[in-house]
């Protein structure tokens, strides 16, 4: 797991790079009588707030496994081919609220950012994105709170996925929490183009110049395509005619 993902299950894991940040982030008291004890409770509140979104992937990704099981057995399609789920690091945490120019509170992590925990869903066909999205957000114990549709309206870049930010509704002991969770959910050719394009644009310390920014465009057009294509031939296969 890259450092942007680095989940820390053990106090004793932190490195001392990750403790000072998780200090800012719990309100580390410098004047406290014991220092060492003001240190644990920071590391034991970050870990408390970290297992619950933890926990919320978790009951996630559940639910996506059951639905794609149910949809199996009913229509004898598999519409989900692998989910992967990641939880942000502290430092990429931290980053993100340094660059929203926010003050590292734990507060803020949790009222501001709603991307924390993740989970990317990648499906044979187009058609299968939406149906998974509608049969999620139909139990009872997730709500929708934003959905972006870059399938019907790509990024400029030729990005193509949908995106939703749910709330997944946690029973903890003694109460009940709504986690933000964010979705992304794609078909196999645009998690290929998404991971190619991540690598060539971003990972390369020159840039890209816009005729490569625009040959990477024409590629996902050529892959929407492609997958629009697809999804009719299965439709004709498998679909018309029931």
């Amino acid at each position: 797991m890259s450092d942007k993902y680095r989940v820390v299950l053990s106090k004793e894991d932190f490195s001392p790079d990750e403790c000072e940040l998780i200090k800012k982030l719990a309100g580390y008291d410098p004047y406290c009588g014991d220092p060492k004890t003001e240190l644990n409770r920071c590391l034991e509140e970050y870990l408390t707030f970290q297992g619950v979104y933890v926990c919320a992937c978790k009951k996630l990704r559940t639910n996506l496994e059951n639905l794609e099981l149910d949809y199996r057995i009913q229509h004898d399609h598999r519409v989900l081919r692998s989910i992967d789920s990641r939880i942000k690091s502290v430092k990429s945490i931290c980053a993100k609220l340094t660059r929203k120019h926010l003050s590292l509170t734990l507060n803020n992590v949790k009222n501001k950012l709603t991307d924390i925990a993740g989970i990317r869903v990648i499906c044979p066909y187009i058609r299968d994105i939406y149906e998974i999205r509608d049969r999620l957000l139909a139990q009872g114990n997730i709500e929708l709170l934003r959905c972006s549709d870059y399938i019907k309206k790509p990024k400029q870049s030729g990005y193509r996925s949908l995106h939703l930010i749910v709330s997944v509704s946690l029973h903890l002991p003694g109460e009940t929490v709504s986690v933000p969770v964010e979705i992304q959910l794609r078909t196999v050719a645009m998690d290929s183009w998404a991971g190619l394009e991540h690598k060539l644009k971003y990972k390369n310390p020159r840039g890209v110049s816009n005729e490569i920014a625009e040959q990477l465009r024409n590629c996902a057009d050529v892959i929407a395509q492609t997958d629009e294509q697809m999804q009719r031939i299965y439709e004709s296969l498998f679909i018309e005619g029931q």
